[in-house]
């Protein structure tokens, strides 16, 4: 795993964030020598820490590699990033600058799982400031556990107890969550469960 930051000290927060978990391999770059860590080290995930008006450039690099890795992207507002053109340079999850240690742990699990993870905000804002979808682009699918939760909330089920039944922890239900709301361009738990619906994946 690569962590690509602005500074040292946010280099050195993220580290440590991610010091706590021994199945992880961690090695840290800043901008200046990026495409060189990039070809020591080839990660498959990489948590990119850098002011926003950065992130763009910097998945672009990311996204000419022939083989891109999945990107955590720490920043504020995190709607900003979440653009069609970030997902296809890898942003795989968008988190706030000041996520947590359990937030971004969760975020590289769901990335591990092929899934994605969205802090609240990036889907939580009013429709006519969403990012909409680039021309011919098509909404990922939802994963299975995706599908169950979707399930759960047409139940009216809360996010703990949902987090309870599927003996998961409740920042892993709100990921699961937000990525259902993008996946089906949903702004409230009533919109993603009559989407589902109408599409077909859940039953009332």
């Amino acid at each position: 795993m690569l962590v690509i930051a602005s500074s040292e000290v946010v280099a050195a927060r993220v580290e440590a964030m991610l010091r706590g978990d021994p199945g992880l391999c961690v090695a840290v770059s800043g901008l200046a020598e990026l495409a060189h860590r990039l070809d020591d080290h080839d990660p498959t995930i990489v948590v990119l820490a850098v002011p926003p008006p950065r992130v763009a450039g910097t998945l672009e690099t990311l996204g000419e590699r022939a083989r891109v890795p999945a990107v955590v992207v720490l920043s504020t507002p995190p709607h900003d990033v979440w653009t069609p053109q970030a997902r296809r340079a890898g942003a795989r999850a968008v988190l706030r600058s000041d996520a947590t240690t359990e937030e971004l742990l969760a975020a590289i699990t769901a990335l591990r799982a092929g899934l994605i993870a969205l802090h609240p905000d990036v889907v939580n804002i009013p429709p006519a400031a969403r990012t909409m979808s680039a021309p011919g682009e098509s909404a990922a699918p939802l994963s299975p556990r995706e599908v169950e939760i979707l399930e759960m909330m047409a139940e009216g089920s809360s996010n703990r107890a949902i987090a309870a039944r599927l003996a998961i922890s409740r920042h892993t239900v709100k990921f699961h969550v937000a990525s259902i709301f993008a996946k089906l361009g949903a702004g409230s738990r009533t919109e993603a469960v009559t989407l589902g619906v109408r599409q077909g994946l859940i039953a009332l």
